[in-house]
C-alpha cells in the first residue's frame, strides 16, 4: 500500500519526542530524522501551527503540543474495556491500596491505559500511554499466555532478550514455562523482572468470543507486596478479570484460546 512521504515524515518528528528527550530543536530534529533543516523545519511549523508541536520561548526548542493529548483523550475513551474497567479497579482498590494497571497489547508490547494509584507514597512507576515488553511485565505475560507457542514465538525478540533486572526471563524456553505457570495458577507475576524492587500480579480480560482484549493488575514496592501475599493478591487479582471479562460479554463456560503444549525447558531467569 502507497504511504504518503511528508505525513511519514511528520510522523517521525514526533516519535522522537520521548520521556528522555522532551525538547528538540529544529537542527537537532533534522539530524535524527535524516532530514534537511529547511524541511524539518517546514513539516515542524506545520505541526506547531496544528498543536501537535509547542515551543518554549525561554530556549525556542519544541515540545509535544496540547493537541495530542486531546486526541489520546478520544482514543482511550473509545477503548470499551477502559471504561467497563473503571468501576472495578475503583473497588479493587479499596481491597488493597496498591497501584492498579489496565493495559492491552500492540504486538510484543503493552501499552498502559488506565492507571489507578495507592494512596501510599511510595508505588510503582507506569504511566498511561507508557509502553513495555510483554515477556517482562505481568501484564505481558497475562496476554501471552492465551495465545499459541507459535504466536508467543512470532512476537518475542533475538535471545537473549534484554535483561532489566537479573530476574528478567531471557529466552523463549524460559518464558514459555512462565507462561504454562500463569495457566495454570490462573494469574501472571513479575517478580522483579521488570523493574528492581517491584513486584506485579495480572489476569487477562476476555470478550464476549473468549479473545483477551487486555490485563488488568496489582503492583507494588516488595516491602509492601511480600511473597506471601502473591496467591491472594493474584486472586484478587484474577476475580477482578472475570468480572471486566463479564462486562464484556465473557461467560464462563467458554474457555480461553488454547495454547500449545509448553515447552518442557526453563533459563534461570527465575
Amino acid at each position: 500500500m502507497k504511504t504518503i512521504g511528508a505525513v511519514a515524515r511528520a510522523l517521525d518528528i514526533l516519535d522522537l519526542f520521548s520521556e528522555q528527550v522532551a525538547e528538540l530543536g529544529i537542527g537537532e530534529i533534522a539530524l535524527a530524522a535524516g532530514l534537511h533543516k529547511s524541511t524539518a523545519a517546514g513539516l515542524v511549523y506545520t505541526l506547531e501551527a496544528r498543536g501537535y508541536l509547542a515551543q518554549n520561548p525561554a530556549n525556542r526548542k519544541y515540545r509535544l503540543g496540547a493537541r495530542l493529548v486531546e486526541r489520546a483523550a478520544v482514543f482511550l475513551n473509545q477503548i470499551e474495556v477502559r471504561r467497563l474497567a473503571q468501576p472495578h479497579l475503583r473497588a479493587l482498590l479499596l481491597e488493597v491500596d496498591e497501584s492498579l494497571n489496565l493495559a492491552i497489547r500492540d504486538g510484543a508490547e503493552v501499552v498502559y491505559i488506565e492507571r489507578v494509584s495507592s494512596s501510599k507514597t511510595l508505588g510503582m512507576r507506569a504511566g498511561i500511554g507508557r509502553r513495555a515488553p510483554c515477556y517482562s511485565t505481568a501484564l505481558g505475560k497475562a496476554l501471552l499466555a492465551t495465545l499459541s507457542e507459535a504466536e508467543v514465538r512470532r512476537l518475542l525478540p533475538p535471545a537473549p532478550f534484554p535483561a532489566f533486572t537479573p530476574s528478567t526471563l531471557t529466552c523463549a524456553e524460559g518464558l514459555l514455562a512462565d507462561l504454562a505457570e500463569t495457566r495454570r495458577r490462573g494469574f501472571a507475576l513479575d517478580d522483579e523482572e521488570n523493574e528492581p524492587g517491584g513486584r506485579c500480579v495480572a489476569a487477562a480480560v476476555c470478550d464476549h468470543s473468549g479473545q483477551a482484549v487486555a490485563a488488568l493488575s496489582i503492583s507494588a514496592p516488595t516491602q509492601r507486596f511480600p511473597r506471601e501475599q502473591i496467591s491472594r493478591y493474584g486472586q484478587k487479582v484474577a476475580a477482578a478479570a472475570r468480572a471486566v471479562s463479564a462486562e464484556m460479554g465473557y461467560r464462563e463456560e467458554r474457555t480461553l484460546p488454547s495454547p500449545a503444549p509448553p515447552s518442557r525447558q526453563r533459563d534461570g531467569g527465575e
